[in-house]
Formats: structure tokens, C-alpha cells, sequence
């Protein structure tokens, strides 16, 4: 069998995944570049990854894109109408008080999460009624979902900052997916790490315009 004929049959048989695949990387580089039709486009890629890990059997992670759904949605609410006198939203430097606030949120609910994965697990057991596999890793699920639904609301308020905690967060997501055996998904954060360096960049580049 030729590569070029491997290559199709893959294709064909991981279309959909596929799909959902290059619309997040759609919606990670709209982000980037400061396009607010980034949120639709985002919101879409987790309604479609969340029928992907369903359909793999992966409940915990299909049931956490409903978070980034509803964060996605506030995301492009602030982005149209959270500026000053409802206008559109500029980028900025987080205030200092704010790291302090997350930090005061995000280390407690790691904590909590990690608490609440096996819990989840039997009320989404019992709401499927098919056995739903416990997290073996907890403390990894648990600490990029808090840094992924926050770095999604610091990009909601358009702080410059949310791809430097992107950027930490898709680093962690790579050694947990592959744990999980999930090489391509692993390959797509490493990709998304790439973007975050790039959205970093661009963002300060528009902010410097901005104040020109």
C-alpha cells in the first residue's frame, strides 16, 4: 500500500476529527490576528471536538467543551461590545491585581477538580448509563482545564498576557495526550503552542499601533 493511498484511507476514515482539527487551528490563528469572528469559529471547533471525544468514549473531556462553549460566547459578547461605551474591546496589559485574583481562583479549583473527576465520572455513568473511564492522570486534567478556561477569559478581555498562560498550557497538554495515546491530538498542541508564540507577538505589535 502506498503512502499516498495510506494517507487517503486516513483521511477518509478521520474526516470528521480531521475537520475539527484544522477549524481549531483556524480559530487559534483568527485569534491571533485579532479577528473577532475567531469566537463562532472557536465555539464551533469545541461543539465539533466534543462530538469527537464522545464518539472515542472520552465523556470527561466532551463534557468540558460545554465550559469552552459558554466561555466562547462570552468571549465574542466582550469582543463586540465589552469596550468603553460598548464599543469594541482593545488589547491590554492585565492589572496587577488580577494575576493575584486568578492565582487565588485557579490553585483552589485545581485542587477542586481534582477532587470532583471521579465524582464527575459516576454522574456522567449514571446520566449515559454506560461505564465512563476515570481520569488516570487527575492532576493533569485538572490543571489544563483551569489554565485553558482561564486563559480563554483573559483573551476574552483581550490581555495580551493570555497567550504567555497559552502558551504554558499547550506545553502541558503535550505530554498528557501523548500519556494518553493520542499522538495526533499531542502534534496539535504542539502546533497550538507554535501559534501562541505567534498570537504573543502580533498582539503587541497591534497594541503598540494602538498607542501610536
Amino acid at each position: 500500500m502506498s503512502a499516498i493511498h495510506t494517507a487517503l484511507l486516513y483521511i477518509q476514515q478521520n474526516w470528521f476529527e480531521l475537520t475539527a482539527l484544522v477549524i481549531s487551528i483556524l480559530g487559534v490563528w483568527l485569534t491571533a490576528l485579532e479577528k473577532t469572528i475567531n469566537w463562532p469559529v472557536n465555539i464551533l471547533a469545541c461543539v465539533l471536538y466534543g462530538i469527537v471525544f464522545y464518539n472515542s468514549g472520552i465523556y470527561l473531556d466532551a463534557s468540558l467543551q460545554l465550559f469552552f462553549i459558554v466561555f466562547g460566547v462570552y468571549g465574542w459578547y466582550m469582543w463586540t461590545k465589552g469596550g468603553t461605551q460598548g464599543g469594541e474591546l482593545r488589547i491590554t496589559k492585565m492589572p496587577g491585581k488580577t494575576y493575584l485574583v486568578l492565582l487565588g481562583i485557579g490553585i483552589p479549583s485545581v485542587f477542586l477538580l481534582v477532587w470532583l473527576l471521579p465524582h464527575l465520572t459516576e454522574w456522567l455513568t449514571a446520566l449515559l448509563h454506560i461505564a465512563v473511564a476515570k481520569s488516570t492522570i487527575p492532576y493533569f486534567d485538572s490543571t489544563t482545564t483551569v489554565l485553558s478556561l482561564i486563559a480563554t477569559w483573559m483573551a476574552a478581555k483581550k490581555y495580551i498576557e493570555n497567550w504567555l498562560l497559552w502558551i504554558i498550557t499547550d506545553l502541558i497538554y503535550v505530554p498528557e495526550y501523548v500519556i494518553k495515546d493520542l499522538y495526533a491530538t499531542a502534534i496539535l498542541y504542539f502546533i497550538f503552542t507554535l501559534l501562541a508564540v505567534y498570537g504573543y507577538f502580533e498582539w503587541r505589535k497591534l497594541k503598540r499601533k494602538l498607542t501610536v
